[in-house]
């Protein structure tokens, strides 16, 4: 038992280490790059720059999409390096998947084993959308974490016998809530509501008792809707019912990431690349004839009732793993509003599964394994072998032809060629090569499927190292608005500078980058200056100005902005006496 317990406590510690290597240190190195990112910034940007905590203003009199915690905790991690910066933005998201990993190995360490604890972590760190949403300044790995963990509480509230109530589940929760709205706390109350009900508790006691819980946890979203709602009046109110309500009803004032129910299962399968490439591999050597997708029985009465003693079979832990699984996702394939990030709760709960399949795949000493590794370790030495011949010229321009994505594209590849890595960089290049030799001279020495296995999740954790430290940084500051920032700044060095969009676009990154100096073209209606706009909008521009205006176009770029995925145009602009 004491032996169990140091083994417990130093994987811990090694997860807790390797999980803050993998992902703290490069948070900064990439820039904004992508609308998303920057419009979550400038929102902590406007509450240091203000002293609004409530419902702070950027652009002029944009006003927040979503509760505030997130943004509350931009501000309070910026405080001490006095601005806001890429590296601060996006530690909210990055500390809360470390607290969400080390909470979910414990409970996976407390009820299974620490072998499948670690494994399900590793799982986790090298997901590529898990991995994605704790490096960005995004709402979605906050509120993943409360509800994920705030699961793991009432789990852990339902084994002592539900005494008394589950606090700190309900704050946890209530940090959910004020993240992306009433969902963190529906998810965790729903959840562990439907498991009670399969245990057979009281209908009743299980609702009420969760009601309780529920409401406790959305009295903080409520105390501040009623003050935003002060401030923000019915303009506020009517933004939040579309971006909850209206979102999962489909009755949006805008087409919002509508999908099919198909999309959901497509990105679960996209989303745990690169292991999607090992389950694929390991399908082949399953023994297809002997499985069924129900038990042989008498009738179909027969094998579906078999099918449920089976599931009612497993232990607590895995029919409550399969309950979150079941009841997110198909929540998910209800509104007509379908994004990969949505689907993140169920991750850690996939990962604790597919730790058990993978440690099957391990004690039969499947060949697939071996197979992986093959595939991983040279993949390492392929990505170091690209960029030399990158970066020695090799590659050369036309092959990214003449399509509208081809010079970009050029750009992209211009940069890694002309890069020079530091000292510290040529480390973070070089990790994958090595990964790939240590894992040659394993396959060399005939490792065990387990070692294999491991050798496999290192390739995979270099790999991401090396795009996070350094490929990603060096060829997505091409695609970037900062630059455009730059230019707008040559041309009104202090003072605001003026863009022409639609309400649901904005020069978000160059916003950002000019510490929100932007206005709205059309809601400012100003004297003179200058305005920036996308070539698609020139027309509605020119027709919105309808000779009110002496205009001059002064710049034309040749490139095209992140946010409007278009060139822009910059005009100089007086209004006629």
């Amino acid at each position: 038992m004491e032996r169990n317990m140091s083994d417990r406590k130093t994987a811990f510690w090694f997860i807790a280490l390797l999980s803050i290597l993998v992902i703290v240190p490069f948070l900064g190195e990439t820039v904004f790059h992508t609308k998303g990112e920057p419009r979550e910034a400038i929102v902590a940007m406007s509450i240091i720059e203000h002293g609004n905590w409530i419902l702070p203003v950027n652009y002029g009199g944009d006003i927040p999409y979503k509760p505030l915690f997130l943004y509350w905790a931009i501000a309070a991690f910026s405080l001490p390096f006095g601005e806001v910066t890429e590296f601060t933005s996006r530690l909210p998201s990055a500390f809360s998947f470390i607290a969400m990993l080390l909470v979910f190995f414990r409970f996976v360490a407390r009820r299974k084993n620490v072998q499948t604890a670690v494994l399900t972590s590793l799982l986790l760190l090298t997901s590529f959308e898990v991995h994605r949403a704790a490096v960005a300044c995004r709402l979605d790995m906050l509120q993943v974490s409360f509800i994920v963990i705030s699961l793991c509480l009432l789990f852990r509230w339902d084994e002592r016998n539900c005494k008394g109530l589950p606090w700190l589940a309900i704050l946890l929760m209530a940090c959910g809530t004020l993240t992306k709205g009433p969902v963190g706390s529906i998810f965790p109350c729903v959840a562990i509501g439907l498991y009670q009900l399969l245990q057979g508790r009281p209908f009743f006691k299980t609702f009420f008792t969760l009601l309780i819980i529920g409401l406790f946890s959305l009295v903080p979203l409520g105390l501040w809707f009623w003050a935003a709602a002060r401030e923000g009046g019915q303009a506020f109110v009517d933004l939040m019912m579309e971006e909850n309500w209206d979102r999962f009803a489909g009755t949006m004032s805008y087409a919002s990431h509508y999908n099919p129910m198909w999309y959901n299962f497509l990105t679960l399968i996209w989303g745990w690349v690169p292991w999607t490439l090992v389950l694929l591999i390991s399908l082949f050597g399953l023994r297809w004839r002997q499985m069924r997708l129900l038990p042989a029985g008498s009738s179909l009465a027969d094998r579906l009732k078999k099918a449920w003693q089976g599931f009612r079979s497993l232990s607590p832990w895995q029919q409550f793993a399969w309950v979150v699984i079941l009841f997110i996702f198909i929540f998910y394939c209800i509104p007509k509003s379908k994004r990969s990030v949505y689907l993140l709760p169920i991750y850690p709960f996939v990962a604790m599964l597919l730790a058990d399949y993978l440690q099957a795949l391990v004690q039969r000493g499947a060949k697939a394994l071996k197979i992986s590794a093959w595939i991983f370790a040279s993949l390492c030495m392929l990505l170091m072998l690209t960029f030399l011949a990158v970066r020695f010229g090799l590659v050369p321009d036309s092959i990214w032809g003449t399509g509208r994505h081809a010079a970009e594209n050029v750009a992209f590849m211009r940069a890694l060629a002309d890069a020079t890595p530091s000292f510290a960089q040529w480390v973070i290049v070089l990790l994958p090569v090595a990964a790939g030799l240590c894992t040659y001279w394993a396959l060399a020495k005939k490792a065990s499927a387990r070692s294999l296995l491991y050798a496999v999740a290192g390739c995979m954790l270099c790999i991401f190292v090396a795009l996070d430290g350094f490929y990603q940084p060096t060829v997505l500051r091409v695609k970037s608005d900062k630059k455009l920032a730059e230019r707008f700044e040559q041309y009104v060095p202090d003072g605001c500078f003026y863009t022409y969009t639609d309400r649901m676009i904005r020069f978000y990154c160059a916003n950002f980058y000019l510490k929100d100096r932007l206005r709205d073209f059309g809601r400012e209606q100003p004297q003179e200056g200058y305005v920036a706009l996308s070539v698609a909008d020139k027309d509605c521009f020119l027709q919105h100005c309808d000779g009110r205006y002496e205009l001059e176009e002064v710049e034309h770029t040749s490139y095209r902005s992140c946010d409007l995925r278009a060139e822009i145009l910059i005009y100089k602009f007086k209004r006629k006496p």
